[in-house]
This record gives structure tokens, sequence and C-alpha cells, in this order.
């Protein structure tokens, strides 16, 4: 397993491309990419970011985009919709083939929160198999993230989804603290995605909810590591922090230094 880190960590004070240099200095050399407007799916743009990662030996784990902007769109009743949503999406899949990205996370459609949306697993099987093949033609693997505030905020979501798809580009994101804010177990999520877990977004939190660097909070990591290694899990583990979780880049690579000291760490969880 290979610890890298998000983008977002540093929204809203940088800039995306802004944060490649800062990256590198922290000596990763593996990243999520978080697209966060319209004109960062456009090609120069990435193509730009590409050169930039290209300099400092900065894979590119995986690709997110602001899901709202086109996500839910693709799963409409009006064939118009799914359409100019679709052609959305195949802008972030190019985005994804330039900056050589090996995954897309997406969130997908939204819900009230506390509930649990009443999904026609069989019904929306079809728009599912459309993003995950569309996804596999631009070389990038279709991963849906748990997420509270979406369809995908309880764990039995991602067996109904591996049940209903014909997709063999049908994979998984794990959040723990989305997880949390689901108010279920992460490793219930972990079971029902299985094999075809490929990316796990980490940070930290304490039993109030409350948000952590890791390793300054209460989430048993040392589990973690034991049951991704019961998956022959060998995919990257992304730290996911927002900017209000810590003081300065120190305290980040502080964080990012303890998930190495556990994940990259062979002895660990044996």
């Amino acid at each position: 397993m290979e610890v890298g880190i998000s983008t977002a960590c540093f929204y809203p004070v940088y800039l995306t491309e802004e944060t490649i240099p800062i990256i590198a200095k922290m000596g990763i050399k593996s990243v999520e990419v978080f697209l966060e407007s319209y004109s960062e799916y456009d090609e120069d743009y990435c193509k730009a970011m590409r050169d930039d990662l290209d300099r400092y030996g900065i894979e590119v784990n995986s690709i997110h985009a602001i899901g709202t902007q086109f996500e839910p769109q693709l799963f409409s009743a009006t064939e118009r919709q799914r359409n100019d949503a679709s052609k959305m999406l195949i802008k972030v899949l190019k985005a994804a083939e330039i900056l050589k990205a090996k995954i897309y996370v997406f969130h997908g459609p939204a819900v009230k929160k506390d509930t649990t949306p009443n999904i026609d697993f069989d019904k929306i099987a079809k728009y599912v198999d459309y993003i995950a093949d569309t996804s596999g033609e631009y070389g990038v693997k279709f991963s849906w993230e748990n997420v509270y505030w979406c369809w995908f905020a309880y764990p039995e979501f991602a067996t109904f989804i591996r049940q209903s798809v014909k997709s063999r580009n049908v994979y998984f994101t794990l959040d723990i603290k989305q997880a949390m804010k689901s108010k279920k177990d992460p490793f219930e999520y972990l079971k029902s995605m299985g094999d075809k877990l490929v990316n796990v977004h980490l940070c930290d939190y304490d039993d109030c909810g409350n948000l952590y660097l890791p390793g300054r909070g209460s989430f048993d990591f040392a589990k973690l590591n034991r049951e991704l290694k019961k998956l022959d899990y060998n995919g990257s583990i992304i730290m996911e922090v927002y900017r209000n979780n810590y003081k300065d880049i120190d305290d980040l690579k502080e964080g990012i230094e303890y998930l190495k000291s556990i994940f990259e760490n062979k002895d660990k969880g044996d």
C-alpha cells in the first residue's frame, strides 16, 4: 500500500495546480486530484498540470470532480438531461486520461439527510453500466464512494450494486469519515465492497464526530490495516482532511508520516 494525499486538503487556500509543488516538497509521490470547477476539466489545464506532476515525479492515483455539477443528472428521467450530463462526464474522463489517473471517484445523486433512499437497483443498473463502461474506455476505474448525503450512505448499497450491474468496471472507494457521518461502521462498508475496493480516503475522528489528522482521534488504523491485508488490498491510502483540521504544512506532513508508519510498514498489523 502507498500513502498519498488529496489536493482537496489545501482547499480553499490554494488552487488545485498550486498544490503540486507543495505536495512534492512534502515528499509525497501519489495524489488524488480534486478538480474544483468546470475550467479545471479543460484539456489544456490538465496538460499543464500533468507537466508539473511529471516534473516532480508525482503519480495521479485518482481524480475527483464536483459531483453535484453533473453526476446526479446521469440518472435523470429525461434523455436530454442524461445526455448533457454525459458530455460533462466525458470531459472529466478525458481529464483523467490526460492526468494518467487510474481511478474516477464518484459520488452520485444526493438524498435527504438521515434517510435511506428508495432505489430501484435494476432500473439504475443500466446507467451505472454506462458510466462504468465509459470510464473504462478512458482507461479509468469507476469507483463509487460512500458519502453520507448521497445514495451510497449505507453499506448494503455496494452489495446491491454488485448484484445488479453487468459492467466489470464497477469499483468502490471507502471513506471512513463519511461512514462515521452516516452513523455506520466503516468496516461494514469494507465487507460489502470486498475485492472491488480500489481506493481509501482517511482522516481521523473522535466519538463526538470531530475530525482530526490521522493519529489524533480514536479511529483504529491498525485494525483497518489488518482488514485491508485480508482483502489483499494493495491500492493507495489517500489522506483527505479539511483545511481546518490542521495548522500548517508541517502539521499536515505529520498525518502523512503517521499513515506511512502503519500502511507502508510491512510488519504492522501482521
